[in-house]
């Protein structure tokens, strides 16, 4: 390089470069094979079409059971993936997608109504000694990491 505006070009294909080996090897891991269908033909994703089908009914259900607001729809959608990721989907395995990909079986108890009431704890900061610790709130899913939760306050 005789010029200090070529490294960026090269910073920059490197990383390209990288990017690709990196998704190109993510997908030989998880052994995922890659397919593109055409666009507006629902008849050649039949599989996923259904799949989609399936959680927005089950999110629409949680919606209407305890009068959630609509525009929770989004959370009620991944909260109806992660249940539909804990219960029997492919009954001639015998086994729940958490156990084909973890390799035991997933834990129900921390599962709640999608909508209830809920109870936020506020951060122990500046507290008086009669103020509540806590804030109303609606649950509206399970949290990623830990087994958490997400609420509406």
């Amino acid at each position: 390089m005789e010029f200090k505006d070529e490294v960026f070009g090269f910073v920059r294909d490197l990383v390209l470069r990288l990017r690709n080996e990196s998704h190109k090897a993510m997908r030989a891991i998880r052994s995922l094979d890659h397919q593109f269908s055409s666009p507006h033909t629902p008849p050649q994703n039949g599989v996923v079409e259904r799949k989609n089908c399936t959680l927005v009914e089950m999110a629409r259900t949680m919606l209407d059971e305890h009068r959630t607001p609509r525009r929770f729809w989004a959370e009620a959608v991944n909260t109806a993936c992660y249940i539909a990721n804990q219960i029997f989907l492919r009954a001639f395995l015998g086994k729940t997608s958490y156990e084909l990909r973890f390799g035991r079986q997933p834990s129900i108890k921390h599962l709640r109504a999608f909508g209830c009431r809920c109870f936020v704890l506020k951060k122990a900061g500046h507290l008086d000694k009669f103020e509540s610790r806590c804030l109303d709130g609606i649950f509206l899913g399970y949290a990623c990491v830990d087994f958490g939760g997400q609420a509406s306050c």
